[in-house]
């Protein structure tokens, strides 16, 4: 049924170059992807938000997106269908009130690790699905596909109507998590290392690790049966300190999570 609706962007593809600040996504082409904003007003003159999260649309009521991304939930909607807030869209976007967050019963927020870090937003309502806001479907297989793209929202800053904030990807490749464990080592990130509930991707352009702005970044591939339609492989876990620029960063694995996940949304 979700691949049935005729897309409004063409040309979605697993291969692109990805340049210094990564390739600003087209109109609709990540119809999944959501907002997961905390707006800030800085006075009464300039009135400025700081887009804190990305999330993913999964079903008609819930969105997917990393449970570090809950304590940060300042705003009680969710936005969905647009991918530029630096100007007037085309498609209409469409906000939803939350009705509740969840988190994945085995992580621990009093702590540093970073290990089951997913979690839900249940919405008070559901998606009218459209040709440009439609559900990702969930990666399933023990391998992850050659072919990462990487999804987020801008640089992070404070943004006002001046500045580029846009929905950006980034192709990244997979590579193996002992030599992410041996990056992370001294982090206290992981502790037991970076065990095979995580996926550890590189990208050619460094990252900078923000203290505010958009985290909880999406990792999806395109479907080659489906075509048109993303499957979703993880969501960006905890891993650096503020500032810090990196290449290498680790993803909460959806398949590794499919029982819980299964079980809130669809009540398996």
């Amino acid at each position: 049924m979700i691949a049935s609706f005729p897309s409004k962007a063409t040309g979605r593809t697993n291969r692109y170059d990805t340049p210094p600040n990564g390739v600003p996504a087209r109109e609709s082409e990540f119809p999944h992807q959501v907002r997961v904003g905390q707006w800030f007003y800085e006075d009464e003159d300039d009135t400025a938000f700081i887009l804190r999260c990305s999330g993913a649309l999964i079903s008609e009521r819930y969105v997917l997106i990393a449970a570090h991304c809950l304590w940060t939930m300042g705003d009680e909607a969710v936005s969905l269908g647009r991918h530029d807030y630096t100007r007037n869209a085309s498609l209409a976007e469409l906000s939803i009130k939350r009705e509740d967050l969840i988190l994945h019963p085995s992580y621990d927020e009093q702590t540093k690790a970073s290990y089951n870090d997913i979690g839900l937003v249940r919405l008070a309502e559901p998606v009218p699905f459209t040709s440009h806001i439609y559900p990702a479907c969930l990666w399933t297989e023990d391998e992850s596909p050659a072919k990462l793209t990487a999804t987020g929202f801008t640089t992070g800053k404070l943004v006002n109507d001046t500045q580029d904030t846009r929905l950006v990807k980034v192709q990244v490749s997979h590579v193996p998590n002992d030599e992410c464990t041996r990056e992370y080592a001294d982090s206290g990130y992981y502790p037991q290392g970076v065990t095979d509930t995580l996926l550890c991707a590189e990208s050619p352009v460094e990252w900078k690790a923000l203290c505010e702005g958009d985290a909880g970044g999406l990792l999806q591939t395109l479907d080659g049966d489906a075509g048109d339609v993303y499957r979703l492989i993880g969501v960006e876990a905890k891993g650096h300190e503020c500032d810090q620029s990196h290449q290498r960063f680790t993803y909460t694995k959806v398949q590794k999570q499919l029982d819980w996940i299964e079980s809130v949304v669809w009540g398996a």
